[in-house]
């Protein structure tokens, strides 16, 4: 029964580290594009954004990963729950991210930008090469802490079908009646993936992004 218990928070855990990968990257992706479209002068790509963030902030994770589930097949869309494990929750993490990107965006010192228009870089080129590499940097503690909102929100793709670490804890728990052991490895394991995972790499990643970092590569 134990051996049986072991397995199960095994492919649990597998499973929302690949809903955390999938979810992470579609966040990342759109989080981008919608942060940029905020910053955007143009107002009716920059109100379309503000839209797409009130929305998803304002409604409930929960709810969403069940329209997709539940209510699209009424009209004719019917999503596998792996999509929309990985795209609902990425969609809505976006809505987060997009203001992560628009405060890093802003943040970057206003003498950047009119040091760009004085070299008369066009806005494509004083985005890519002057602000969005300051942004980056200024963004990941947020980004750091966002994705690990995102591993925790996985443990929602239970209510569509998806055997991840929690629901696999509390099989197991049932199983072996066992729940202190159990639910105490769910809790502890998901801290451990946080702490383990998500805050080196990030932490690797301001490391890389830094400008010590780039001086002694080029040196």
């Amino acid at each position: 029964m134990l051996s049986f218990g072991v397995a199960a928070l095994v492919k649990g855990m597998l499973v929302t580290l690949i809903v955390t990968l999938g979810a992470s990257l579609v966040t990342s992706v759109l989080a981008l594009i919608v942060g940029l479209m905020r910053v955007s002068p143009i107002k009716p790509v920059r109100w379309l954004a503000i839209g797409y963030i009130e929305f998803f902030r304002g409604t409930s994770l929960l709810v969403q990963v069940y329209w997709w589930f539940f209510v699209l097949p009424i009209f004719g869309l019917a999503l596998s729950p792996w999509t929309v494990a990985i795209f609902g929750i990425g969609l809505c993490a976006s809505g987060y991210g997009a203001e992560v990107v628009r405060a890093a965006i802003q943040a970057v010192d206003r003498g950047q930008y009119e040091a760009s228009i004085a070299l008369n870089f066009s806005r494509l080129t004083m985005m890519r090469r002057i602000v969005m590499p300051q942004a980056i940097r200024a963004l990941l503690p947020s980004w750091g802490n966002m994705l690990i909102e995102l591993l925790k929100a996985t443990s929602l793709t239970f209510f569509i079908t998806i055997a991840e670490f929690t629901s696999a804890a509390k099989l197991a728990a049932d199983t072996t009646g066992n729940y202190l052991l159990f639910f105490a490895v769910a809790l502890f394991g998901y801290y451990i993936i946080a702490r383990a995972l998500i805050t080196p790499f990030v932490r690797w990643l301001e490391r890389r992004l830094s400008p010590g970092f780039v001086r002694e590569a080029m040196a």
